[in-house]
């Protein structure tokens, strides 16, 4: 989810310095547009049309900018959250990348089993994990819920990604 820790970064970036091309993100073609990427991606992720490496990136990243285009018109633009949750995303992403995505083809068969055990014990498709992140970003009366949804969803991405490159290998 490079894309996704790109885009993070840089709409942290934007809100740090309140660059002018921020309230190109907050008008209503630049959110139907991400709109229609992220509902795309869901599309051809569900048909595996893509993989879902890439269509999580995708669905994250154009969620991401979603939320603040939406977000923005609610809340004042300078918003502390505005700039941190996207860096947050952005570290967390990297830092599960690195250590994690990158390093399954190495991890013991015991890590493995209970990598598996995690994957079916939580009884829950990642349907429902983006289902609560579109919640959140339509919420903006709790806004806790889209930060919680989009970690849970960073998480359950890379438990399916270590299986995958697991099963690959």
């Amino acid at each position: 989810m490079m894309g996704f820790v790109v885009i993070g970064l840089l709409l942290a970036i934007l809100v740090q310095n309140q660059s002018q091309l921020l309230q190109l993100l907050t008008t209503p073609l630049a959110l139907g547009i991400c709109l229609t990427v992220m509902v795309a991606s869901l599309v051809l992720g569900y048909l595996k049309k893509i993989p879902t490496i890439t269509w999580h990136d995708v669905f994250a990243s154009s969620s991401l900018l979603v939320w603040f285009g939406y977000w923005s018109s609610q809340f004042d633009g300078e918003a502390p959250m505005f700039f941190f949750f996207p860096l947050y995303y952005s570290l967390l992403t990297s830092i599960v990348t690195l250590s994690l995505i990158n390093k399954s083809q190495n991890f013991d068969l015991d890590s493995v089993v209970q990598l598996r055990f995690l994957e079916k014990s939580t009884k829950v498709h990642s349907s429902v994990f983006v289902a609560i992140v579109l919640l959140g970003i339509l919420v903006t009366d709790h806004y806790g819920i889209y930060p919680i949804a989009m970690t849970i969803f960073i998480v359950r991405h890379t438990i399916v990604t270590c299986l995958e490159i697991i099963d690959k290998g």
